[in-house]
């Protein structure tokens, strides 16, 4: 015949050892909550961004960051403001209009505006949604194109940046001069 060990009378049974050791658990978290001062007198503090007044003004956000490369291939600068260009309209705004094409707006329309199966090119006169002249352009950058006539997909307002009118109207410049290279 087999014998069973019996536990002896100062061993815990199982049960027992169980409450202990989660008894044990619940002190230590005990002694540690209580070194914290979780909640400081008073309650919680309000966070700052979501009081009344405190919050963040959008109406002049900062511009979207510039990827380098990117707002003209191979490197050959912004081009060009065509002869006859619409008054008001400079260089220097064609050239930080090119800064900023570099994000968002290459991403779907490709680096130097070269166009992509998700946008038209814009490197070329021939427009598709509208006539393509330096008013439209900028009405279609502050609305976008909800419902383009190619491509599957449309364009949000600013082209999903945070633009403010001015960085619009040289974005608008830039497309201009790609748009007329060469005219």
């Amino acid at each position: 015949m087999l014998s069973v060990p019996h536990r002896m009378a100062t061993e815990p049974s199982e049960p027992s050892a169980r409450r202990i050791a989660r008894g044990v658990a619940l002190l230590v978290l005990a002694g540690t909550l209580g070194a914290c001062d979780l909640v400081p007198q008073g309650g919680y503090t309000k966070v700052p961004f979501r009081e009344r007044g405190n919050g963040v003004a959008l109406s002049n956000p900062p511009p979207p960051p510039v990827v380098p490369g990117l707002a003209a291939e191979g490197g050959e600068g912004a081009p060009k403001l065509p002869a006859g260009a619409p008054a008001g309209v400079t260089q220097a705004m064609v050239d930080e209009g090119a800064k900023l094409f570099a994000n968002p707006c290459s991403a779907c329309h490709g680096p130097g505006g070269k166009g992509t199966p998700a946008a038209p090119t814009l490197a070329d006169n021939q427009w598709i949604n509208i006539s393509g002249s330096y008013d439209e352009i900028v009405q279609t950058i502050h609305t976008g194109v909800p419902h383009p006539k190619e491509h599957p997909g449309s364009m949000p307002p600013l082209g999903g940046g945070s633009f403010n009118d001015d960085q619009v109207r040289q974005l608008a410049a830039y497309v201009f001069a790609l748009s007329h290279q060469g005219s």
